[in-house]
């Protein structure tokens, strides 16, 4: 569960007891390859489930085979707290690398927020995040060009990856191919390739190997006006603390 605890940290002042209430939360692992289905649109899921490690894609797919990523889960990342409210899951979830999932079952999380306390209200503040993060791609892919878009991602993404423990300094691993980033930005193949060049041959990012390294990150904020605020991952006055 360190990799939840971890998560949940960045929005309540948790200790020991939440880390060992969340420990105690019967679960079950489950693995999943690239390429591999963890949900699919329409089922129920049953259990909720946190991203243990590895990397997974929410996404929509129409008729014709055409995708729409809607975002990107990390590890740390619950699915969607809402399938306690629902039918069925209305987006699916596809690995993007090797995926471990801690399955939990829905009694265990409503017990979180039915106890109340900080675990609880860390749940909720994540959900807040997401929907910023859901938001923000509204605007991303509606209002931005295609340079500005791949630009404020991969700054969203590194940001990401830095609290998930998938990156340190101004580089991070990034299992996302250049096919994935297109569904995800609206964008073509060939269009995603031209902008990542432009900005690689302009000595603003580089790419190794699946890690990419931001070598000019205020370039980057400057091309796409990035504020990391619908994040909430920084302190601030509205942090759930012991005493909320």
């Amino acid at each position: 569960m360190e990799a939840l605890f971890r998560r949940l940290s960045y929005y309540a002042d948790l200790g020991e007891e939440e880390l060992t209430s969340l420990k105690g939360l019967r679960f079950r692992v489950e693995t999943y390859q690239s390429g591999e289905e963890i949900v699919a649109r329409g089922e129920d899921p049953g259990d909720a489930f946190v991203v243990s490690t590895g990397w997974a894609a929410r996404y929509i797919s129409l008729e014709d085979g055409r995708s729409q990523i809607l975002n990107f889960m990390l590890p740390g990342d619950v699915y969607d707290l809402q399938v306690f409210v629902t039918n069925g899951a209305d987006h699916s979830v596809l690995a993007l690398n090797k995926v471990t999932v801690l399955e939990i079952k829905r009694q265990e999380i409503l017990s979180l927020f039915m106890q109340g306390g900080r675990s609880g209200a860390a749940f909720w503040w994540c959900t807040l995040q997401e929907e910023a993060i859901l938001r923000e791609q509204i605007v991303r892919n509606g209002r931005r060009s295609a340079r500005e878009r791949v630009a404020h991602l991969l700054l969203e993404l590194h940001r990401r990856a830095v609290i998930a423990g998938e990156g340190a300094g101004h580089t991070f691993h990034m299992p996302v191919s250049q096919a994935m980033l297109a569904d995800a930005l609206g964008l073509s193949f060939v269009h995603i390739n031209r902008v990542l060049r432009e900005l690689e041959k302009t000595g603003v990012i580089e790419r190794t190997k699946g890690r990419i390294t931001l070598l000019q990150r205020d370039r980057l904020v400057e091309i796409c006006d990035f504020q990391d605020d619908y994040l909430h991952l920084e302190d601030n006055p509205r942090r759930l603390g012991f005493n909320f």
